[in-house]
């Protein structure tokens, strides 16, 4: 790599507008590929990016849009963003594009597929966990919880002269930190993002919520029990910089109801829509549902580790997510967990084979 890295980011998704709109205005070196209205309006007016609860202080910064990687040349590191049921396609279009050239991967996915689909297509690829909230409000126009906290790893700790040199780019716009225990910090995500399907199909932040306890309460069960499901499988927690640790999740779950409402009141206004919901929501067909949670059941299955309540919030997620997909009442999907929690602990109930 020169001096100046070129770098192409791919995907005018959420993460892929944010990371964009945080590094470009200190590093000149930076394109977004895009395709379709995102493309023609950020070429036209350029990315719009603004903080939770700020929306009237929306800021437009201008941004490279390019509609092919032929509009560069030789890109030095290209970072996929979009999400893993699109990785394989755009993988393989990338590739063509890139001909016989290799430019330094950087994988931007939830879970842990995108390290079996992209060694198929690339040499060298980091692997980033993206420890921050951002949501898609229109082509173009991006929101974000806070500014970007990203881990960088390689399954056998390789690459590291290169996971430097992205970090020192990455730490122009955002917070960036290099890990040689990737798996551990992957994994850990994974928990987090759990409650990506619950939060869906309880419609927060589109319908009132009638109980922020019982919420949080599901919410809190469901990551201890991603916590003890890890730990049976033989991982350890790692920091994820602004996320909770697993002790400040693991006292949250032993707290009553009551005591949890006001904390998830306060919190409601800054939580963004997360990344599954903006799917279900914008009526995509598809969703991270299988990578996420179907990975956690598997796991599961491999270790004999009981998760009735990551079941269930599963098997209701198939149920409705969809067109015309509408929300439960967080008391009616509470009540469905208590029901199957009952089940496991009496021996009833087994771990879905789906």
């Amino acid at each position: 790599m020169g001096e100046q890295p070129q770098i192409v980011v791919v995907g005018a998704g959420a993460i892929g507008m944010s990371l964009s709109g945080w590094i470009s205005p200190n590093y000149g070196n930076l394109s977004l590929l895009a395709i379709g209205e995102s493309l023609r309006v950020i070429k036209e007016r350029g990315l719009k990016s603004y903080a939770k609860g700020k929306r009237e202080v929306t800021v437009a910064m201008p941004l490279r849009a390019i509609g092919s990687m032929s509009e560069v040349e030789s890109p030095d590191i290209v970072v996929i963003s979009v999400k893993n049921y699109d990785l394989d396609s755009t993988s393989r279009d990338l590739k063509r594009q890139l001909c016989d050239h290799e430019p330094v991967v950087v994988a931007l996915q939830n879970g842990v597929s995108n390290q079996q689909i992209l060694p198929k297509y690339f040499a060298r690829v980091v692997y980033g966990v993206v420890c921050y909230n951002a949501w898609r409000d229109a082509p173009g126009e991006v929101g974000h919880e806070r500014q970007g906290y990203i881990i960088l790893g390689t399954p056998a700790n390789d690459l590291q002269d290169e996971m430097l040199e992205i970090k020192r780019i990455f730490d122009l716009g955002i917070r960036c930190v290099i890990t040689d225990r990737l798996q551990d910090a992957a994994h850990c995500k994974l928990v987090v993002n759990l409650a990506n399907p619950l939060m869906t199909l309880v419609g927060a932040e589109r319908r009132p919520i009638e109980s922020y306890g019982i919420l949080a309460k599901m919410a809190l069960a469901l990551y201890k029990e991603g916590i003890e499901l890890l730990q049976a499988a033989g991982f350890h927690e790692h920091s994820l910089g602004p996320v909770p640790s697993w002790r400040f999740l693991r006292l949250g779950a032993r707290l009553p109801a009551f005591l949890l409402t006001p904390v998830l009141r306060l919190n409601a206004g800054r939580l963004g829509m997360n990344s599954m919901a903006q799917d279900v929501f914008g009526g995509r067909s598809n969703t991270e549902l299988e990578e996420l949670n179907g990975y956690m059941l598997g796991l599961a299955r491999k270790t004999g580790f009981p998760t009735p309540i990551n079941e269930t919030v599963y098997d209701v997620a198939r149920e409705r997510f969809g067109p015309g997909f509408r929300p439960i009442s967080e008391t009616e999907l509470w009540t469905r967990i208590k029901e199957r929690v009952r089940a496991a602990k009496s021996g009833q109930n087994a771990i879905p084979r789906h």
